[in-house]
């Protein structure tokens, strides 16, 4: 049984040695280095809170949905949706997350969609970004 289990760890240890010596032929390193200093006291949590929702069409799409906001002592409110959404018809899964954080007036909102398909149909999954700027309480 020892044999076996120090084989097994050798044929390991050279699997992990051919992955890394293949990656590293390819890989680049880029070092940047950013000062940050703090303020006199650092934010703290405020308050917070979580909550989220299911629901189903009659074609059989599926959406479930969590949300959540917190803010800070410095005034930062920030806060986060998920939502999933099957549709059993295509077999494609959207993956929706909405993030806006408002610190001094401005809001910052960015929305991450990911597009995944079934196995069966040989694509990718996509992701698009979006950003906007705003003023609250503006158009």
């Amino acid at each position: 049984m020892t044999r076996f289990l120090l084989a097994g760890a050798a044929a390991l240890g050279m699997m992990t040695g051919v992955a890394m010596a293949q990656s590293s032929g390819h890989s680049s390193t880029t070092e940047e280095t950013t000062t940050i200093t703090p303020s006199v006291s650092p934010p703290w949590t405020t308050s917070g809170s979580i909550t989220s929702a299911r629901g189903a069409t009659s074609d059989g799409d599926q959406t479930a949905t969590s949300g959540s906001s917190s803010g800070d002592s410095s005034g930062t409110r920030t806060s986060t949706t998920i939502t999933n959404t099957s549709y059993p018809l295509s077999g494609m899964i959207t993956n929706t997350r909405t993030t806006t954080a408002i610190s001094n007036g401005v809001a910052t909102e960015t929305v991450t969609t990911t597009y995944t398909y079934p196995a069966s149909n040989l694509r990718a999954p996509e992701v698009k970004v979006a950003t906007r700027t705003y003023a609250v309480g503006g158009k």
